[in-house]
C-alpha cells in the first residue's frame, strides 16, 4: 500500500479547546512503549558524492529508495545524468544548503515520529514502524509513503523562507513547511488500517474515510492542533468550524450525502482552492472536513467503541446514522 503525496495531497482555533474536533477517550499511558526511530540521512550521501560514476554506486546501493520515489532505476543513465546536474548545480546546492539549516539533526522531527508511533502502538501492538529516509531531489518530489518505508524530500516543507519553493498554488503551499510533515505521513500511513465497503460509492462513504483517517491521526498525535491535521490554516479552520450549519444545510439541501456521480463527489473531496457550491470563501475538501466532523460525533455519542473497532467498522451509513450530526456545533 502506497502513497504519494504530490499526486493527492498536495494533496485554530476559536481555542485549542472548542475548535478541537475530537473529544474523544481518555489518552492512553504511552511512555513506557518501545519504538525505533532512525531517520537515514540520505540526502547527505546523495549530495556528497563527486562524480556520475560514485552516484551510480549510491544508487544501486539504495535501489528501492530511488524506484519508490522516481519510478526508475540506477541503470537508467538518462536519470543518473539528470540527478548528477541536480545536485551540482549552484543554485540547488543553496537551496540545500538552506535545507540543512532549517531541519539541523532533524531532532524535533524524530521527536514526533517517536510519539506517534508509540501511540499507534498502544492501539495495534504489532505495528512496525516504518523505516524513515530523508533524500534531497531539487523539488521534483516531496514525500513518499507506504506500510515500510517512508521517504521525506526535505527541501520541500522548508516554508516561506525557502529559497525556492515546489511548483504548487498558494492555496497548497501553505502545508509544504514543517509543522504540517509528520501529520500529513501519519495521515497516509491511517489508511493501512482503515476498512471501508468497496461497494458503497457514496459521497458519504468517501467523507467518513477521510473522517476515519483525520481521527487515527488524531489519535496518534493528541497534542497537534487539528488545523495541522487536516491541513487547513489556523484562520480557515476557525472560519469552517464556526459555519458548519451551513455547510451542512448545503450538503442536504443538495442531497449529496448519498450522491454517486464521480465527478459531483470530487467538487467536495478533491483539492480546489475553495468549493464556491457552498460559498466562495469555503476551502477545498470541505467534504473531508465533514467527514471527520460526523466520525469525531460517532466518537462522541459512542464512547465505548475503540479506535481499533472504529477503523474497521465499513459501515459509512451506520456511522453517520449513530454519529446523529446534524450541522451542530455543541460537543
Amino acid at each position: 500500500m502506497k502513497f504519494y503525496l504530490r499526486s493527492t495531497f498536495f494533496l485554530l482555533i476559536l481555542s485549542v479547546f472548542i475548535i478541537s474536533c475530537n473529544k474523544t477517550a481518555e489518552k492512553p499511558d504511552v511512555e513506557d512503549i518501545k519504538v525505533s526511530v532512525n531517520i537515514e540521512r540520505f540526502d547527505r550521501q546523495l549530495m556528497a558524492v563527486k562524480s556520475k560514476e560514485e552516484l551510480q554506486a549510491l544508487l544501486k546501493k539504495n535501489q528501492t529508495y530511488i524506484h519508490s520515489l522516481y519510478r526508475t532505476f540506477p541503470e537508467d543513465t538518462a536519470f543518473v545524468s539528470h540527478l548528477y546536474y541536480l545536485i551540482t548545480h549552484p543554485e540547488t546546492r543553496a537551496l540545500y544548503d538552506q535545507t540543512q539549516v532549517h531541519f539541523g539533526e532533524l531532532s524535533d522531527i524524530k521527536k514526533e515520529f517517536e510519539s506517534a508511533f508509540r501511540y499507534i502502538k498502544s492501539y495495534y501492538p504489532d505495528f512496525k514502524e516504518p523505516k524513515i529516509v530523508t533524500t534531497f531531489t531539487g523539488l521534483e518530489n516531496d514525500i513518499f509513503v507506504s506500510d515500510t518505508l517512508v521517504i521525506i524530500a526535505l527541501e520541500a516543507f522548508v516554508g516561506p523562507t525557502a529559497k525556492y519553493r515546489p511548483q504548487q498554488p498558494d492555496y497548497l503551499l501553505e502545508r509544504y513547511q514543517k509543522p504540517y510533515l509528520v501529520p500529513t505521513i501519519i495521515r497516509f500511513l491511517s489508511n493501512g488500517f482503515i476498512k471501508m465497503n468497496d461497494s458503497d460509492r457514496s459521497l458519504l462513504a468517501d467523507m467518513v474515510f477521510f473522517g476515519k483517517a483525520f481521527e487515527f491521526t488524531k489519535a496518534a498525535m493528541p497534542e497537534t492542533p487539528d488545523y495541522l491535521i487536516i491541513g487547513y490554516t489556523e484562520a480557515k479552520m476557525k472560519e469552517v468550524w464556526d459555519a458548519q450549519d451551513l455547510v451542512w444545510a448545503h450538503f442536504v439541501d443538495k442531497k449529496l450525502l448519498f450522491e454517486q456521480n464521480f465527478r459531483i463527489k470530487k467538487k467536495y473531496v478533491d483539492e480546489r482552492p475553495n468549493v464556491p457550491e457552498v460559498g466562495p470563501d469555503c476551502p477545498g475538501r470541505i467534504g473531508q472536513w465533514l467527514g471527520w466532523r460526523i466520525v469525531s460525533r460517532y466518537r462522541t455519542e459512542n464512547p465505548s467503541v475503540t479506535l481499533q473497532e472504529l477503523m474497521k467498522d465499513n459501515d459509512a451509513q451506520k456511522i453517520f446514522k449513530d454519529s446523529k450530526y446534524r450541522g451542530q456545533i455543541e460537543e
